[in-house]
């Protein structure tokens, strides 16, 4: 279900855990099977499974006192959600071990679009229709609120200042850290105060602190854009729903057009935006709300990128086994701020 890079590191028969063993045995994958570890997710471990030619997606997810969202319970129930209720192109949850944080999943074929056309848009689109025509569901009322999930322009401010704080008190302790608390304190901190003071000095009291109500809340894959689509002879599979479940509109349009990795043009934001008009009522309210909180969501996107500067966000890539280059996602977060914020 995750999006397949494979750097093939294969456990061998003598290294997989006997409690690794039970958990997939009682999913009807019978011993002998291959455990293959592939490059993909930044909060999780991934394996590919197989087994006399069949494959599955194993996913050991991070778990951390000081992180207390459960990725684990927040992705597999999610699934289970679309699953029950018939949605096409997700994985299939088939089992969880929440002693070991590990959930198995059906294989998706395909491999990570290098761009966006407007059949692709239209798939995304759709997803989110066909989503949202279940939100009365039973089930759906169940599910959590997103992570970071906010329901006025109040709480929006707050989650970014949030993320802005915790880059502002880092201890740099290498020249990286430097060059990169350097250009928080220089440009990010004064362009976030400048964004906070316009959008309340530009917004009345109460539309700022106006809770949205549960008519006007919609289930989102939240952190959702092509960065977590596989695409298999132009259908388009989604992944990667730690983060999922209650939210704004507006935020699921703003992370859709902000997220850096496969970025969204501003024709087919139109497109997107307007898609919401046959399903959601109060859709005028979300696209208004969303052109207020972009260059919020553009600042926390610069925020983001800079995770691993911070003792949580390392933590979780050393978890995720990953090789990271901070000097590269510096960069990232510098050219992102120049384009959009300078």
């Amino acid at each position: 279900m995750e999006r397949i890079a494979v750097i093939a590191i294969e456990k061998p028969a003598d290294k997989i855990s006997a409690n690794l063993r039970v958990f997939l045995e009682s999913s009807s994958i019978s011993y002998p099977f291959s455990v293959k570890r592939i490059q993909a997710g930044r909060n999780s471990k991934i394996y590919q499974i197989e087994e006399n030619g069949s494959k599955w997606i194993l996913k050991e997810y991070y778990q951390q006192d000081a992180d207390p969202r459960d990725r684990l319970k927040t992705e597999y129930s999610f699934l289970s959600f679309l699953n029950i209720n018939s949605i096409e192109h997700v994985a299939e949850a088939i089992a969880s071990d929440s002693n070991h944080n590990r959930g198995l999943y059906s294989y998706l074929p395909g491999k990570k679009p290098s761009n966006v056309n407007n059949d692709f848009i239209r798939q995304a689109y759709e997803f989110i229709q066909k989503i949202n025509q279940h939100r009365n569901h039973p089930t759906a009322r169940s599910l959590p609120n997103a992570s970071e999930a906010c329901f006025s322009i109040s709480a929006h401010l707050k989650c970014v200042k949030k993320r802005v704080n915790i880059l502002k008190e880092m201890v740099p302790t290498r020249g990286i850290d430097f060059d990169a608390f350097n250009f928080i304190q220089k440009q990010l901190v004064p362009k976030h105060t400048q964004i906070e003071r316009r959008t309340m000095e530009n917004v009345n009291d109460k539309v700022l602190s106006t809770t949205l109500s549960n008519q006007e809340c919609i289930l989102s894959p939240s952190d959702f854009g092509f960065q977590n689509t596989l695409i298999n002879e132009d259908t388009v599979s989604f992944l990667d729903f730690e983060y999922a479940g209650w939210d704004d509109p507006a935020k699921l349009i703003c992370d859709f057009g902000c997220h850096p990795e496969i970025p969204v043009r501003n024709e087919y934001m139109r497109t997107f935006k307007d898609s919401f008009y046959p399903w959601l009522e109060e859709t005028e309210n979300a696209i208004l709300r969303s052109e207020i909180l972009m260059p919020l969501y553009r600042l926390k996107w610069c925020c983001i990128i800079l995770n691993e500067f911070t003792s949580m966000g390392r933590a979780r890539r050393n978890h995720a086994g990953e090789i990271f280059d901070y000097e590269n996602q510096l960069h990232k977060s510098k050219t992102y701020f120049n384009k959009y914020l300078i």
